[in-house]
């Protein structure tokens, strides 16, 4: 059948030329090798990567040049055929090379390069080439603990086609404190995928920049939720006055984590004239929110907020009634003799027809809290 084999392998179809080199029973010898390294100079990748890949079976030292040469192929599967090849030979000639496509730019040759040095035993031999080593392995937090020789591959891995590996890169890149980080973490921050610009935010905080603070306020409008809190998270970390009008704009945000963040926010800003903003917050649909706004108020001290918190010591969450009282204590002790509470006590007697009946013995207990200071 050999010469089946070799009128197959002359065929203007590279298909039929790819089907050839694959369906080959080569004996372990120079004309295998010959053969086979005929068929990387095909025209067509096809073919080149079944040669590639046919090499593992012909266990020859002299398999190792022609592979070599595959790891210069314009096709990265080529390189990563031939890379895996060699892995699978274990002749140690062919580590410098294979080291040599670490810095390749695509990723998965560089995934195949690392893999074969791994099999092969390799050790590298600098910080750079570790990092180089583990982000191709996928190990991109490990990459890291190089430091500043952790930069170009990392940053690389940003352009991954795999949103989890620019994920991961983003995240790693927290770590790293050399300043060229930023821009790419700024364009990271624009990623088509919603968790890679989580990444790159977080991986940001750090940095006070106009430039930063600028791009952080635009993703604290961004379409997903995710992105929304992790920019207000990371801005809310910052004392930062100038910040205050767009947390005010973050209290009526679609999502309870971002309002949350929000009113957290202003509520450490101590400027009273904030409380009336919060003051809203009380009746939120969220309890961990009217819990966070009746501390907020609390702290600011705002006599403005008392009618309000009077309303909320009938709250359906226990947590929330005992930081109103808190914070009715805080802004004045004898907040009952208020009109505002008085003003409260009306819309209380309102709620009355329509509550559950816990609900309205909440409400009788404030009632006749607010009722005993007018009769005295």
């Amino acid at each position: 059948m050999a010469w089946w084999n070799n009128l197959q392998l002359k065929s203007k179809n590279p298909e039929v030329r790819r089907k050839a080199i694959e369906g080959l029973k080569l004996p372990a010898d120079r004309r295998a090798v010959e053969l086979l390294a005929e068929a990387l100079k095909d025209e067509e990748a096809g073919v080149r990567i079944a040669a590639a890949k046919a090499f593992e079976k012909v266990k020859e030292a002299e398999s190792v040049g022609p592979l070599i040469g595959a790891l210069r192929d314009p096709s990265d599967e080529v390189r990563q055929a031939a890379a895996t090849a060699l892995g699978s030979l274990g002749h140690v000639s062919a580590i410098s090379p294979l080291t040599n496509l670490l810095r390749g730019a695509n990723p998965f040759t560089r995934t195949a390069a690392a893999g074969a040095l791994r099999k092969l035993n390799w050790r590298p031999s600098s910080r750079e080439e570790q990092a180089l080593f583990e982000v191709a392995l996928g190990n991109t937090r490990a990459a890291a603990f190089a430091g500043e020789a952790a930069l170009k591959p990392l940053v690389s891995e940003l352009k991954h086609d795999t949103s989890f590996q620019r994920r991961a890169a983003a995240e790693a890149l927290e770590n790293v404190t050399d300043p060229r980080r930023i821009q790419p973490l700024l364009a990271a921050a624009s990623d088509e995928d919603a968790t890679v610009r989580v990444s790159a935010i977080h991986s940001l905080s750090r940095e006070n920049s106009a430039q930063v603070t600028d791009a952080l306020l635009k993703l604290a409008r961004d379409q997903e939720a995710c992105v929304r809190l992790a920019a207000a998270q990371v801005l809310a970390k910052r004392e930062d006055p100038g910040l205050v009008p767009a947390f005010l704009k973050l209290l009526n945000d679609d999502n309870f984590e971002v309002r949350l963040t929000a009113v957290q926010f202003i509520g450490k800003t101590g400027e009273p004239l904030f409380a009336q903003a919060l003051v809203s917050r009380l009746s939120d649909t969220d309890s961990d929110v009217r819990l966070a706004a009746a501390k907020a108020v609390g702290a600011l001290g705002s006599p403005e907020a008392i009618e309000e918190l009077v309303v909320a010591l009938t709250d359906e969450e226990r947590s929330v009634r005992q930081a109103a009282e808190a914070a009715l204590d805080q802004i004045d002790p004898n907040w009952a003799l208020s009109d505002a509470a008085q003003r409260a006590s009306a819309r209380l007697e309102a709620l009355l027809n329509d509550s559950s009946p816990w609900v309205r013995s909440a409400i009788l207990q404030v009632l006749t809290k607010l009722r005993a200071p007018v009769a005295t």
